[in-house]
């Protein structure tokens, strides 16, 4: 007797690179729902594809916290690499007094800057970085990411994916052209809230084009072009 078909499915209809909230009260207690593993990145696939490392800056920025697998991995490809932990730089304002839009229109937060000159970098790297920070201060640092970056430059970030999830140390370091490698600790301070699309096409509106894609490990990620040489932005 053969069994019945699986039934199609309609991806304009349901995330599957996303479980469902009956997914998650289905888990088994104990289990990983934040897999240690590699995953294979079309947006990271692309990113690669299209940098030239003979392109004037030929520099990267990893806005941390970053592994030497990464390091290595631009150096290899023809990249100058810059590290720059904005998480923590930016914990001790994180952790104390609270951000809200009043203290955005007292300047407080328009004052913040990236270290760097102006379109000084070809790509930026923020993973599990801005999604860290309360949203008037990351969509601050998207800013400072157009800035610095050279015109046609790429911004590769990653959000979780998932509300509720444990608050983790998450690290992803490059395992080839088109592969990611997630490494998460769980601790117990829970994230505020799950990303979706609408927040981060937002948090990114500055830049002339931005794409975003659900990945297989309750992330969401993003890839952004500042706008070419002649198109205002």
């Amino acid at each position: 007797m053969t069994e019945p078909p699986e039934p199609q499915r309609d991806l304009r209809r349901r995330d599957y690179a996303t479980l469902s909230e009956s997914d998650l009260s289905a888990s088994a207690p104990g289990e990983d729902l934040l897999p240690n593993r590699p995953y294979p990145s079309n947006l990271i696939w692309r990113m690669t594809k299209a940098l030239d490392p003979e392109r004037a800056p030929g520099r990267i920025l990893d806005l941390g916290p970053t592994t030497n697998a990464n390091i290595q991995f631009w150096a290899e490809q023809g990249f100058d690499v810059t590290c720059h932990d904005l998480f923590a730089h930016e914990s001790r304002r994180v952790d104390g007094a609270e951000i809200s839009p009043l203290t955005l229109a007292n300047d407080t937060i328009r004052k913040l800057r990236l270290p760097f000159d102006g379109e000084s970098f070809t790509a930026v790297c923020a993973w599990n970085i801005l999604a860290k920070l309360p949203f008037v201060l990351a969509q601050q640092y998207a800013c400072e990411c157009h800035r610095v970056l050279a015109p046609s430059g790429l911004l590769h970030a990653i959000f979780l994916d998932v509300d509720g999830r444990p608050d983790t140390r998450r690290q992803f370091h490059m395992e080839d052209r088109q592969t990611l490698h997630v490494n998460s600790v769980a601790v117990p301070r829970p994230l505020p809230s799950s990303w979706i699309d609408a927040e981060i096409r937002l948090l990114l509106s500055r830049f002339g084009a931005c794409e975003i894609q659900g990945g297989p490990v309750h992330t969401r990620e993003a890839l952004a072009q500042r706008e070419p040489i002649g198109i205002p932005a």
